[in-house]
């Protein structure tokens, strides 16, 4: 399945310095519109290009200045990205939002909330139609601790809660919809972490998978994960952490009820490695990787969320600062990759290839490797693999932030 045409970002917001890149990726010139809409569903501001293939395109979404949702449609595969900073230390990065990359759908769900900070939710309703939203908050043993909603919520309005309405409480968020959703959560920690912020889309429910995957648990960072049991009974769950030739150095299992949330102990492994978390039941999961103020965090890659595949593209890489990506073969059979970077005309700047990268091994890139190029990042692959993308920002541009991404696949 090719990249989306229409994506979606819930939130473009005012007090923040939204940034949103948006990339043709099909082989031919791309129509590209982009519209915004106030709460209530009106179009407000709207902005039209014409893109070359695999040309990058910066909206100017920060001459908007009312609270909105962006929709960007296109007659070409396109993927895009949107970063929201906020103050020195905070930015949330998310990817264009879209059906088939599962973060739209009538069924979605959050692997956490914290009682340790402020959480702020955005849900946009993508419909032609009203919707009714069902919101079932969870503690961490799977409990239903409180349940609330909205009715009639107006094609592509939005609607706001926060823990205001969930409740001081360390769990997980499972909204049910009438019409296809998009929902964006944001964490501020007043607990730990402080200056330090996550933002995460809602993961669709309805296909889950049993497999769950993050190219890197490192000892660099403080890593946390989460992993929820989203099926209907209890569920074995196996995290096994491998180092770079794929030998697995380090396993824990449990046995997890239904949507109850547990959190294996990655921190106590104290070298690189990757770590897939294998269930009989569907699950979801999240990442954190604390360093300080800088916050990396990731939800659980897959193949059917589209972070798994052979071709994937990145819709940035970045001269202002340090770009590091780490490719995670999940096959059976060895793989090569070729990567292509592109500067934001589409040009092609650089193209290296990967040594053959074992079995569930991993091959670390840098800008070193790839030059000082501000555009894009493609690879190509001969075996389904994960991309996972730091960029820390210079120091004259965000000190001590950083943000990280998973390559999208395009087919």
């Amino acid at each position: 399945m090719p990249a989306p045409t229409k994506i979606y970002f819930p939130q473009i917001a005012v007090g923040w310095e939204d940034w949103v890149q948006i990339v043709n990726v099909g082989d031919e010139p791309a129509n590209i519109m982009a519209v915004a809409r106030n709460q209530q569903g009106q179009s407000v501001w709207s902005q039209e290009v014409k893109l070359s293939a695999f040309q990058a395109f910066t909206t100017a979404a920060d001459t908007i200045t009312v609270p909105v949702s962006m929709t960007v449609s296109s007659d070409m595969p396109i993927v895009g990205e949107r970063h929201c900073h906020n103050k020195d230390t905070i930015v949330f990065n998310f990817p264009g939002a879209a059906p088939d990359n599962m973060t739209v759908g009538n069924r979605i769900f959050f692997p956490e909330i914290y009682e340790g900070g402020a959480d702020w939710f955005q849900i946009l309703n993508i419909s032609e139609q009203p919707t009714n939203i069902n919101v079932i908050v969870r503690d961490k043993s799977g409990k239903v601790y409180k349940q609330f909603g909205v009715q009639n919520l107006g094609s592509f309005n939005w609607w706001n809660f926060t823990d205001k309405e969930t409740g001081s409480i360390s769990g997980t968020v499972e909204l049910m919809s009438t019409q296809p959703i998009v929902g964006e959560r944001h964490l501020h920690y007043t607990v730990g972490h402080l200056g330090s912020a996550a933002g995460q889309l809602g993961q669709v429910i309805d296909r889950p998978s049993h497999r769950q995957y993050f190219p890197e648990i490192s000892d660099a960072w403080n890593d946390w994960v989460q992993i929820v049991n989203v099926g209907n009974t209890p569920g074995k769950v196996t995290v096994v952490a491998r180092d770079q030739s794929g030998k697995a150095v380090w396993s824990q299992e449990a046995t997890v009820q239904p949507f109850q949330a547990w959190n294996p102990e990655v921190e106590k492994i104290k070298q690189q490695t990757s770590v897939t978390a294998i269930s009989d039941q569907p699950i979801l999961a999240e990442r954190h990787a604390h360093s300080g103020t800088q916050l990396l965090n990731f939800p659980g890659a897959s193949r059917r969320g589209r972070t798994a595949g052979r071709r994937m593209f990145f819709p940035e890489i970045y001269s202002g600062g340090l770009d590091w990506f780490r490719f995670l073969n999940i096959s059976e059979d060895t793989c090569n990759i070729g990567l292509i970077a592109r500067d934001r005309n589409g040009k092609v700047a650089k193209q290296l290839n990967s040594p053959p990268i074992p079995t569930m091994g991993w091959w670390i890139v840098t800008d070193t490797e790839i030059g000082n190029v501000t555009g894009t990042l493609e690879a190509l692959c001969t075996q389904n693999t994960i991309g996972e993308r730091h960029l820390h920002y210079a120091a004259n541009v965000h000190n001590n932030v950083a943000v990280g991404q998973f390559g999208q696949v395009l087919d």
